[in-house]
């Protein structure tokens, strides 16, 4: 590994980040959420963090409060007083921790009750402008549970199973959000340095989504690339080695909208 982390430190400081503003926000400093946001971009700012993101950087730390609640309520486990007494501050997390719960205490097994449970909750202005934008802001918040390791990873993908049920018109599209999840592992695994050269960084793309039992999950090479270096700072020179077959038969511009665009 060429920085010596591994994977308990490799969130340390964004984890550490969240714990400081779970202070602030018990001690009255902050009141609202626009307050938590300008505060988690300063911090992440002067720590040299990088929200979780693909291409895209629309409200994203916005959407990056999602890790602050997480780590509250399933990293310091606060109690649920706590967690009601803030909900007006966590609008969009605490619908979607409900919603996760739900489909949880579940078994993910989707019912009609289920599914209308499910629908109100998440199709509401608060998660987006659309349906696609609702959904997928649900998908965010349970991939970052996942990818900070306090979900299971099983449910990350018995959760996109579900809403392919609950959600039959964006069947075809929620697959973009597994992509975007195989992404962050890959980029994981070179960081970590359990991935040292392009073949070893093909067959694990495949063999991820041979691991999640999800078809045609596979991310792109540009946005593997991509999270690496911006958000895991991996260093670019050692990247492109990895990704030498990538720059070979680039021909255009960087994407914008697909898996990167979360």
């Amino acid at each position: 590994m060429w920085n010596g982390i591994d994977t308990r430190q490799l969130y340390r400081e964004r984890i550490q980040v969240a714990i400081d503003l779970w202070d602030r926000i018990l001690r009255g400093q902050i009141t609202n959420r626009a307050q938590l946001e300008e505060q988690l971009y300063a911090e992440y700012k002067k720590r040299g963090i990088e929200p979780f993101r693909g291409f895209s950087k629309v409200r994203i730390y916005d959407k990056e409060i999602a890790t602050v609640f997480v780590v509250g309520k399933y990293g310091l486990g606060l109690g649920d007083d706590i967690i009601e007494s803030t909900k007006h501050i966590f609008t969009v997390e605490y619908r979607c921790d409900k919603a996760y719960l739900l489909l949880k205490n579940s078994s993910f097994q989707v019912s009609d009750a289920l599914r209308d449970e499910i629908r109100t909750l998440i199709n509401v202005p608060e998660l987006g402008l659309g349906l696609e934008d609702r959904v997928f802001r649900f998908m965010r918040y349970v991939f970052t549970g996942t990818l900070l390791t306090f979900f299971p990873e099983e449910e990350f993908v018995l959760t996109y199973r579900s809403l392919q049920e609950i959600f039959p018109e964006l069947k075809d599209i929620l697959i973009r959000y597994v992509k975007f999840y195989v992404a962050f592992k890959i980029a994981e695994g070179i960081v970590l340095g359990q991935i040292t050269n392009p073949a070893e960084r093909k067959i694990y793309k495949y063999a991820y989504c041979v691991k999640l039992n999800v078809q045609k999950c596979a991310p792109s090479d540009k946005l593997i690339r991509e999270v690496t270096i911006r958000v895991y700072k991996a260093p670019k020179r050692i990247v492109d080695r990895l990704f030498a077959d990538l720059a070979a038969r680039s021909s255009g511009g960087v994407p914008t909208a697909g898996a990167g665009s979360k």
